[in-house]
């Protein structure tokens, strides 16, 4: 059987990415037998070979350049080298135009389907405006009776079954590994430090809420000066960031440390080094970041939200908080702080088995 794979918004790291990469890594130990075309950008990269999967690389990161390649990019490819799918897998939330050939979605956004609502005039919220009110039509416009949605967590399986008027059946749970076994990686520190530190891992998107943050911490430098003057505050975002800016204009800049995009590696070295984990987000499809953390043990603090209720609710070291009030997260940093046993639900969300059992066996 010939599975194509829809990957080309993949970048070199990233959330996309690690789902990409666990749908690769999960062809070696599920499916071994069908051979798999897997579209990806130029950036991508994978470090193993695996017999069956056969990699093409496509310029499609650009919003237009993906729409032509969706909707005629890889029929035409297809038609081109005489090589057709059995099945369509597409890892990025929509599907592409291609008969009626069985496909399933990756649906990993969840901003079509919550409340929220976006300014198309501001520029940091424009792009989350297209996904609440243009992208929905995009994704619907590519499902047909033979589509098969995947989602990330159970409160998103509700939401879309509802949004989208489909059956249940049709959508299927699949929950991400974490990075590796991070539960048997040595417990140590690489670095020495003196502050505290608090780690806060995510893009930069408007609902991640790193202002709320900046807030606390201006509450904190005139609320308690000797206590703001002893941690520091992780960003994963670039110092060209807007945050930046207004870190610098609420005048705790000098809190922040801007690294970046870390990869796998950085990552766990960041988790060891934290006093504690920061995840005032209010939208999610489920939170990576929280089963990492508390994989380390960690005190997090999250949003009173489903999704971190669904993901970490089990958690004895977490602590939940209105993500809209900034009082209560300069309470964060003047709490005492120690470290719980590691969070282990690595197995339980072992779920890509399933997936490529439909994938094998049938769609629906």
């Amino acid at each position: 059987m010939v599975i194509f794979v829809n990957a080309t918004a993949a970048s070199e790291i990233g959330g996309l990415k690690t789902i990409v990469d666990q749908f690769i890594d999960s062809i070696h130990y599920y499916d071994t037998e069908n051979h798999y075309y897997i579209f990806v950008s130029p950036k991508y990269t994978y470090s193993k070979e695996l017999p069956n999967c056969h990699f093409i690389t496509v310029d499609a990161k650009s919003t237009l350049k993906r729409i032509k390649w969706d909707y005629l990019g890889m029929k035409k490819w297809s038609e081109r080298y005489k090589i057709y799918p059995d099945k369509i897998v597409s890892l990025q939330n929509t599907g592409v135009l291609f008969n009626n050939v069985q496909q399933i979605i990756y649906l990993h956004t969840p901003i079509p389907f919550v409340e929220y609502k976006w300014n198309l005039w501001k520029k940091n919220e424009r792009r989350l405006w297209f996904y609440k009110k243009i992208y929905p039509y995009f994704i619907k416009s590519t499902l047909n009776k033979n589509t098969l949605l995947v989602v990330q967590s159970n409160w998103l399986k509700e939401t879309v079954s509802n949004f989208f008027k489909i059956s249940r059946d049709s959508v299927l749970v699949n929950v991400p590994s974490i990075h590796g076994n991070v539960e048997n990686i040595e417990r140590s520190i690489s670095e020495k430090q003196t502050k505290e530190r608090y780690f806060y891992p995510a893009a930069d998107y408007k609902y991640k809420n790193h202002e709320i943050i900046i807030d606390a911490l201006r509450l904190l430098k005139v609320n308690n000066f000797n206590r703001y003057k002893s941690i520091e505050v992780v960003f994963t975002l670039d110092k060209n960031s807007y945050i930046n800016k207004l870190a610098l204009n609420a005048g705790v800049l000098d809190k922040l440390v801007f690294v970046g995009k870390l990869d796998k590696s950085e990552m766990i070295k960041m988790y060891q080094s934290s006093t504690a984990i920061l995840f005032p987000s209010y939208i999610e499809t489920f939170g990576l970041p929280l089963i990492e953390a508390a994989a380390f043990g960690k005190s997090i603090y999250c949003s009173e939200e489903r999704y971190a209720r669904e993901v970490i609710g089990e958690y004895k070291g977490v602590k939940f908080i209105n993500p809209f009030i900034s009082k209560d997260w300069e309470k964060v940093f003047t709490e005492d702080y120690k470290e719980y046993a590691p969070f282990n639900r690595t197995q339980a969300y072992e779920s890509w088995s399933e997936l490529f059992g439909r994938i094998r066996h049938g769609a629906n």
